[in-house]
């Protein structure tokens, strides 16, 4: 009986787990919602990052001139690297135009780099072409670094000007027959013919050749070769060349032509020319030879200027930081924000230093538009909220951020501790406490995490300025207190100790203010700190004394962290 029950419980059992397999899973279906969930099966598990920098960025073409020309090849090159500890995977350089497609230029849109493992470095070369339709425009390329898990390098930007076809033109510009020992033609003799090729065009000329044919008989050539390779001839160039020949005594014509085919890469801007010399004709000697080529419309015109050299023809840098910010101030109206001042306390060129400093931070130091800030007769307010901006961006930027910033206009120190301030132009030398103190713009720049912050201070500390200053009545000049500079900080000040920021009236600009922007000028921007700071110091102090019959010697001054360094900065 026992076992009965037994049985029964066993096949009640059995049934009842059926009937929840079948039954209930379909009335539970009807009941109740499942959630189901799937694994993705194409995410990747990175346990090791890679960390893809961009550094040494450069453009370069054939020619040169930092432009892509019609008819030129040229290149954006960069070195890639991976300082992170785990591999890059399907690494990708994207090039794009930010402005749209330009006529007559072609580039590399895409390099697949592959994998990049840790400490590795790679040169990526980004071929460019400027086709004979080329347009004159300006090329703002964006160069991306893409990574298959999205861990991709900072991107750049470089603008580069892009020039449209320029014809050259190939002439004869001058030709001169020659003998030995001057005196007129023997037949059976030496003759020189010596040419001047010239580019008179305002193009580049490529694959340049002269070719001598001598087109009467009984002539003969006594050079090894008729054709003379001349390669490139830049607009208004000229190249000297020589053919020797003879005509023998079976010779019947009064006069020996010489035809001079020219060619070069177009087959369709070089003329030729027959040139001729008669048998009684009386020569010069070989070594009296002078020949002058033809004036082109290239030559070199000055022309007179109302506005200082360094404020035209300003370098142009094709690369844009998108990490580097600026902040220029230029206070020079005092006398028309505070009642009772002269327009003798004002600073004189103040506003015209700012400007022009501008186009060089956008043109030859690489800031873009959307990170330069610029002041004009600054309020305390606007200088505080602007100093507090672009200390904040850095901030949020991150480690690679660089900051410059540039003043010009008063400074004063306070008469009892020496402590040293900016001064807005609507803040009273008597009243400094409304003023910036220079040691909170230093410790508000170098406390933002900058990698690189760069300051300018075309200004004195002493209660003088470029006229007579805003406290001119003080008998005696206060020695401003030393600051000290936090973070990675290189501070090019325009005086040292209690000299006074001068002006240099020729220039319309100041002492310290003009040398700096001669020196990017005349480098293109491609110096070291150490190299400017050389220049200034060194100019700046003879100048000053020329023009002026004043001491004034600019200082620089270095955070600690980079006493060993900072001289290897570049500008750029």
């Amino acid at each position: 009986m026992i076992r009965k029950i037994i049985l029964f419980c066993l096949i009640s059992l059995v049934a009842y787990s059926g009937y929840s397999q079948t039954g209930s899973s379909t009335s539970a279906k009807s009941k109740t919602k499942h959630i189901s969930f799937k694994r993705n099966v194409n995410t990747n598990v990175v346990r090791m990052l890679p960390d893809l920098q961009i550094s040494n960025k450069m453009f370069s073409d054939e020619n040169k001139n930092n432009i892509i020309d019609a008819e030129e090849n040229a290149y954006i090159k960069f070195k890639l690297s991976n300082r992170g500890k785990g591999e890059a995977q399907q690494v990708k350089v994207k090039v794009s135009l930010l402005n749209g497609p330009i006529t007559g230029l072609d580039y590399t849109q895409q390099e697949n780099v592959g994998t990049i493992y840790p400490t590795q470095i790679r040169e990526i070369l980004i071929p460019i072409k400027g086709k004979k339709d080329l347009v004159s425009d300006t090329a703002k390329f964006k160069i991306e670094v893409l990574e298959k898990n999205g861990l991709d390098a900072y991107p750049f930007e470089m603008e580069i000007q892009t020039q449209k076809f320029m014809k050259p033109e190939i002439i004869v510009a001058d030709a001169v027959f020659s003998t030995e020992s001057g005196g007129k033609i023997r037949l059976n003799y030496p003759i020189n013919l010596k040419v001047l090729v010239q580019n008179i065009g305002q193009g580049e000329a490529k694959n340049v050749k002269a070719e001598f044919i001598l087109p009467n008989s009984n002539c003969i050539m006594l050079d090894e070769s008729d054709v003379h390779v001349i390669g490139v001839l830049k607009p208004g160039e000229s190249k000297e060349l020589d053919f020797s020949f003879t005509a023998t005594r079976r010779y019947s014509f009064d006069t020996i032509p010489v035809s001079i085919l020219l060619t070069e890469n177009y087959g369709l801007y070089a003329e030729n020319k027959t040139v001729s010399v008669g048998l009684e004709e009386t020569l010069a000697e070989n070594n009296a030879v002078v020949i002058h080529g033809i004036n082109t419309a290239n030559k070199e015109i000055k022309v007179a200027s109302l506005t200082a050299d360094v404020d035209k023809n300003i370098p142009v840098n094709p690369l844009k930081d998108p990490n580097r910010i600026a902040l220029i101030i230029g206070n020079e109206d005092y006398s028309g924000h505070q009642k009772g001042l002269s327009r003798e306390a004002d600073v004189k060129y103040a506003r015209n230093d700012a400007r022009v400093f501008k186009e060089y931070a956008l043109k030859t130091l690489g800031v873009k538009p959307d990170n330069l800030y610029i002041l004009l007769d600054a309020t305390a307010g606007e200088m505080e909220q602007n100093i507090a901006l672009v200390s904040k961006l850095a901030s949020r930027i991150g480690a690679n951020s660089e900051i410059i910033f540039y003043y010009a206009g008063h400074g004063l120190p306070d008469q009892s501790t020496g402590t040293p301030y900016l001064v807005p132009v609507d803040v009273a030398g008597a009243n400094l406490s409304a003023a910036i103190k220079l040691s909170d713009v230093y410790n508000k720049l170098g406390n933002s995490g900058a990698n690189k912050v760069t300051v300018f201070i075309d200004a004195c500390f002493s209660g003088g300025g470029r006229e007579d200053g805003l406290l001119a009545a003080r008998a005696v000049k206060i020695k401003p207190r030393e600051e000290t500079l936090s973070g990675n900080m290189v501070v090019f000040s325009a005086t040292t100790g209690d000299q006074t920021a001068l002006p240099y009236d020729e220039k319309q600009h100041g002492m310290f203010t003009y040398y700096l922007l001669k020196k990017l000028q005349d480098s293109n921007g491609n110096i070291t700190y150490g190299e400017l700071a050389d220049y200034i110091s060194h100019n700046v102090s003879l100048e000053s004394l020329r023009v002026n019959r004043q001491e004034q010697d600019p200082e620089i001054k270095v955070g600690a962290n980079i006493q060993s360094i900072w001289k290897n900065w570049e500008i750029k």
